[in-house]
């Protein structure tokens, strides 16, 4: 029963460790100090802000060519992990010369990815640009360095579905990227996700990508946001589309039902079932059947 229970304390504990967390991979196509400098893990101080500060606010950021920061909000570790090892992403990983890959980082509400390219933007005087894969005509000049801030679509979808999108988002991206990499020999990319607190960018082209046109905003100053904008349209679908039924705290609970509740239920069951009256079998050695007979 006690290695159940510690079963169970492990499992729940995993569960509130992993909430509201969000992977961030970086790699670089060159030597990159800023990521090298890095550790391999990461203790619970550091957060999705103080992270992507440590890189970009590095010195050498500005050597790069081109900076692009992928933001896709509702991106998990496990949609990583489903990742074939032929994809671009993959390939970037394994073979760049400096990479990082934290798949569990804590977010933090005033994450603005926005902000944080338009501050890279002006930093290092190149030219911003703010689009999605595969639904704008970008303009690239050879002669300018470039930060380009790439909104992924939202992803709400489970199961099947999920594997899918996250397939056809993959496509899009690589494409994205290799002709970024063959403008850009030297670049550096950012590939993060944001589990509670998407930018209003990224919720708005989730609802309407097409019609979005390419942004030049790097003449814009850019700061941090307070909080992330409200969206009070509720998305199409049955109640596990609109509400976030299985919470950490109704996940745990169901464990402790069916780990600890459930088993100790059956042993008590199990144990009055067996419970029986003794049956006296025994004759006495006094009896005589004969003897009893003949009265």
């Amino acid at each position: 029963m006690a290695s159940r229970f510690l079963v169970v304390a492990a499992v729940a504990n995993a569960v509130l460790a992993y909430s509201n967390t969000a992977p961030v991979v970086a790699w670089s196509s060159s030597y990159s100090s800023a990521l090298n400098s890095l550790p391999s893990q990461l203790d619970s101080t550091f957060h999705s802000i103080s992270l992507l500060e440590s890189i970009l606010d590095a010195e050498d950021i500005c050597n790069h060519d081109a900076v692009v920061i992928i933001a896709q909000p509702g991106l998990h570790a496990s949609d990583l992990r489903t990742l074939s090892p032929t994809a671009r992403i993959s390939r970037s990983l394994s073979s760049s010369p400096s990479a990082r890959q934290y798949p569990y980082l804590p977010a933090h509400p005033e994450l603005d990815l926005t902000s944080i390219a338009g501050r890279v933007s002006s930093k290092c005087g190149s030219r911003l640009l703010q689009y999605s894969p595969g639904h704008a005509d970008v303009t690239l000049e050879q002669d300018a360095k470039h930060v380009v801030y790439l909104g992924m679509p939202h992803l709400d979808e489970s199961g099947r579905a999920r594997k899918e999108a996250i397939a056809n988002h993959e496509r899009l991206l690589g494409i994205e990227l290799e002709a970024l990499a063959s403008e850009f020999p030297d670049h550096l990319v950012i590939y993060t996700g944001s589990p509670l607190f998407p930018s209003a960018f990224s919720k708005r082209q989730a609802a309407d990508i097409p019609d979005r046109p390419t942004l030049d905003i790097s003449s814009q100053p850019l700061t941090f946001s307070a909080s992330a904008a409200a969206n009070t349209t509720l998305p199409s679908g049955g109640i596990l589309k609109r509400y976030q039924i299985l919470t950490s705290g109704l996940i745990t609970i169901l464990l402790v039902v069916f780990f600890i509740f459930v088993p100790v239920l059956l042993i008590g069951i199990n144990a009055l079932a067996s419970i029986q009256n003794p049956v006296r079998t025994d004759v006495s050695k006094s009896f005589n059947a004969q003897e009893r007979k003949n009265q």
